[in-house]
């Protein structure tokens, strides 16, 4: 069986275009970018692939190194483990490591791949048998597991007479050693089993079991092995009241929130007793923090805070006590750089460069830089690899690289790596050596549909949103850019964005909602420094403002001219004034066409002697309507923008002049419902809407006001806009004003008559009507019920009397006259005006039919509900939609898609 790998990495000759973290694995057909773990078992062939593709060289080397860690710099921890652009291999116990693959160009350029964790397996486990006896005068007996080959580690368990020790009660004196040897004199192993102190009951059989882990041999148990324990006959051990530690286990490294168990052995005679202590050497007992139990406590719950924690074990005797450190050690993070540096840098030969990515990790971390004539130096095989390129200073503390009298041949890609046992980051940084270049500075700012980029010049709509950019090059890369801007828009000049990007600097102006305020010459400089020396450049940018041009209507409304539409009323005797307004940017021109020469034209271009930089305004003056009585106009105005001619025409404006008169014909009208039947009913339950209307010219102005007719007071009061609205409309000589309640007439007037005022008046005068309204309990439809039941009982009557005429005409007509029939009639006529007494009568005859459920579900039809709720009366023709109706009270309709609803009505 055959597991080929590819790692590919991407390399140019010149400046990388293309982002070296781009390296990926290929793996059976899938591709990782990051670091990856195979897992094979031993026996099978690995075959591995370092492919690249790299532009502008034939020549490209290769060379595979084998580590016990994922990057190292110690030569003593990684080999070299082919030179070769395939790597193959029988897998066995000694494959197992980190792989990474340096491809490097002839001109140079060099870069990692990531790495390729290759776990092999493997679960080959002899038991060995031993035997031995444990003297009366031992204080400590050791048990050793044999050799364990397995990969990854298994899980060892240590039994006695097929128990786990941990599940017997041997006073604490039989452990199985875990985490950190402390004690130098017994020889202790980590996965050994200390039994302390002679007793003739640890005779038995001991036996060191496996268990697999890992992905091919997980769950397979295997004894490694055994001892058959004896114990002498007789014992003589020396109350020495000795203790000493002979191992302490952290627990590993948890995460914030889990448990930790720190455990703690020792030996001495008799048994030591055991206690544990905080940082502050406070003794600890069981609580909701801590759970103590003799050899090992534990942390319930890690916090935060618990990082780096030390605790202390202590192991007493009568007159001994030995004491231990115990560190508690959170999980490691994955290490991040924190600062953001941009992909490349430029700089000239004999310049400093410095590499520093920033760093926030927890846990111990190794560092790897890697780039152009570091790989040798950084691995170790020769220290003078930065020779002729530079002077190297490497800052692992501060993850800082250094290069100093850097040289053009050290241009290309550094690459930075960082990793624990959490994982691993990288990061890359181009770095392009050329001969100096005096600063440089370009108008960048792209066109887009509301602003037209010509050169160095800018043509804006009014109310763009854009931004003006500048960028500035050189070698060095120049070290700050900046945008004059006008006076009149100093207010933006806080809005630059400056950034530094692939040896360039690039400045952005953001202008928001441009106005022809913004419009002028902008200037952006740049500069860099040469040998000592200042180099400047500049560019003006210069932002014109445009709009097309737009004519409208700009006459006014004052006391005796009235405009609407384009249509502009004077009054006669009083002088008149009608304009237009051509805008756009820039400004434009504007003319007129009339009818008649008897009015005086005026153009205008200031406002209170303030310019109009973006409008002009055309007006005709008439002194009165003897001199011009009627006329009319047209206004048209165009601009230039970039080349384009641009106009615009308003509608011809009509002038007349009117006779003035104060407001007359002034009424209130009752817009409610009852005002059909009497103009001064409004019901409670509806809102009050009234109607005031006059005549005059110029138009009219509306006060309106009330009163309670039945309070003491008697005095007219002010509508206040909480409960009450109004709404004007005005047309030619005539105004019309709206006004209703916010609400029901009810809710707002509590009494029953008022009286309403509305108050029409213009500079002629005024004029006021009241008008009376009665609240009244009766609504709309009530008033409308009672005059149609009276209709209808005269209606009635009247075709009672036509069948008894024609009953009596039938009668004498055929001869068969008799009194009993003339008795009946009478009698039917004498009953016709008593009341009505109630008639049962047996329901009509009506087929039923019983209702699928399904049917039910998807109908709406009319139930009876003291009828069965399956069974419907259906008609001959089984039409549903004319089902009979049953007693008006008591039928109800069903809609209902869920048949559970339908159920839950019955």
């Amino acid at each position: 069986m055959y597991l080929i790998i590819v790692l590919l990495s991407y390399i140019t000759t010149e400046v990388l275009s293309s982002d070296p973290s781009e390296v990926f694995i290929t793996v059976d057909e899938k591709y990782f970018k990051t670091n990856s773990v195979i897992n094979i078992k031993s026996g099978q062939t690995l075959s591995i692939e370092c492919a690249s593709s790299v532009i502008g060289s034939d020549s490209v080397n290769y060379k595979w190194y084998l580590s016990k860690r994922p990057y190292t710099q110690q030569v003593n921890q990684r080999e070299e483990a082919s030179s070769s652009k395939v790597f193959t291999v029988t897998a066995n116990s000694t494959h197992t490591g980190y792989y990474m693959c340096l491809i490097r160009s002839e001109e140079g350029y060099a870069v990692f791949t990531p790495v390729l964790h290759v776990v092999v397996e493997y679960f080959d486990i002899e038991t060995v048998s031993a035997k031995t006896t444990i003297e009366p005068n031992e204080k400590v007996a050791v048990l050793k597991c044999s050799q364990i080959n397995a990969n990854p580690a298994p899980i060892v368990t240590w039994k006695k007479d097929g128990v786990d020790v941990r599940n017997i009660n041997l006073d604490s004196n039989v452990m199985h050693v875990t985490g950190k040897v402390v004690d130098k004199q017994y020889n202790i192993e980590e996965n050994d089993l200390v039994i302390l102190n002679y007793q003739d009951n640890y005779a038995g059989t001991y036996s060191c079991d496996v268990e697999a882990t890992g992905s091919f041999f997980k769950g397979r148990t295997a004894t490694a092995k055994s001892y058959s324990v004896k114990t002498a006959a007789s014992f003589s051990l020396m109350n020495d009241n000795s203790s000493q530690i002979l191992f302490i286990d952290n627990g590993g490294k948890p995460k914030v929130g889990d448990a930790i168990t720190l455990r703690c052995g020792a030996c001495g005679y008799p048994t030591p007793s055991y206690e544990w202590y905080d940082t502050a050497d406070k003794k600890l007992q069981t609580s909701d923090v801590y759970e103590v139990l003799e050899t090992s406590m534990i942390v319930k719950s890690i916090k935060a805070t618990d990082d780096d924690t030390e605790y202390k074990c202590a192991a007493l005797t009568a007159t001994s006590k030995s004491v231990e450190s115990i560190r508690l050690t959170l999980s490691d993070t994955v290490p991040k750089f924190n600062k953001t540096i941009e992909n490349s840098q430029y700089n000239i030969p004999g310049a400093t460069v410095i590499l520093d990515f920033g760093l926030e990790v927890k846990g111990d971390i190794d560092i790897m830089w890697n780039g152009q004539g570091l790989d040798k130096f950084i691995l170790n095989d020769d220290s003078t690899a930065m020779a002729n390129r530079g002077d190297l200073n490497l800052d692992n503390d501060n993850n800082v690289l250094t290069i100093s009298n850097i040289q053009k041949n050290a241009s290309g890609v550094f690459q930075c790596i960082v990793y624990n046992e959490a994982g691993m980051v990288s990061a890359y940084k181009t770095v392009i050596i050329r001969e100096s270049q005096p600063a440089q500075v370009a108008h960048t700012t792209a066109s887009t549909t509301d602003i037209t980029v010509k050169g160095n010049d800018i043509h804006s709509v009014r109310g763009a949103n854009f931004t003006m950019q500048c960028t500035g090059s050189g070698n060095p890369t120049p070290s700050d850019i900046s945008i004059d801007v006008p006076d009149s828009t100093s207010a933006i000049a806080s809005s630059l964005v400056k950034v530094n990007k692939e040896g360039k600097y690039i400045g952005n102006l953001l202008i928001d909602k441009v106005t022809e305020q913004y419009a002028g010459v902008y200037k952006c400089c740049t500069h860099n420094f040469i040998k000592g020396l200042k180099e400047t450049a500049c560019v003006n940018i210069s932002l014109a403002v445009e709009e097309k041009v737009s004519v409208t209507q700009h006459s006014e409304d004052t006391d005796y001219t009235l405009v609407i539409g384009t249509q502009v009323y004077g009054t006669t005797g009083y002088p008149l004034s009608a304009s237009c307004k051509a805008t756009g940017l820039p400004r434009p021109t504007i003319s007129i066409k009339r009818n008649n020469d008897c009015g005086t034209v005026s153009t205008i271009t200031k406002s209170n002697d303030i310019e109009l930089t973006d409008s002009v305004i055309i007006q005709v003056d008439y002194a009165n309507d003897t001199v011009c009585n009627t006329d009319s106009f047209q206004c048209c105005g165009n601009n230039t923008i970039q080349g384009t001619l641009y106009s615009d025409c308003y509608d011809w404006i009509t002038i007349s002049f009117v006779d003035q008169e104060k407001p007359n014909d002034v009424k209130i009208e009752n817009s409610g419902n009852l005002a059909s039947d009497d103009s001064s009913l409004v019901s409670l339950m509806e809102t009050l809407e009234l109607n005031c209307s006059a005549k005059s010219f110029p138009e009219s102005e509306f006060t309106w006001e009330y009163r309670n007719s039945e309070s003491a007071s008697n005095t007219f009061q002010k509508l206040d806009s909480i409960s009450f609205q109004t709404s004007v409309t005005k047309s030619k000589g005539f105004t019309y004003s709206m006004l209703n309640t916010i609400g029901t007439a009810g809710d707002l007037l509590k009494g029953t008559n008022y009286e309403f005022q509305c108050t029409a008046k213009n500079v002629f005068g005024q004029t006021s009507v009241i008008k009376s309204i009665q609240i009244t309990s009766s609504a709309a439809n009530q008033v409308s019920a009672s005059v149609y039941l009276g209709v209808g009982i005269v209606l009635f009557i009247a075709a009672l009397v036509a069948v008894f005429i024609m009953y009596i005409f039938f009668i004498i007509s055929s001869g068969k006259k008799k009194r009993s029939d003339l008795g009946i009639m009478s009698c039917l006529v004498c009953k016709c005006c008593e009341p009505k007494q109630p008639v049962d009568r047996p329901a009509p005859h009506y087929d039923y039919k019983l209702l699928s459920l399904e049917k039910m579900a998807t109908n709406s039809f009319h139930v009876p509900l003291y009828s069965h709720p399956r069974l419907v009366p259906v008609e001959p023709s089984e039409s549903l939609s004319r089902a009979p109706v049953y007693r008006e009270l008591e039928q109800m309709t069903i809609q209902t898609n869920s048949m559970n609803k339908y159920e839950q009505l019955f």
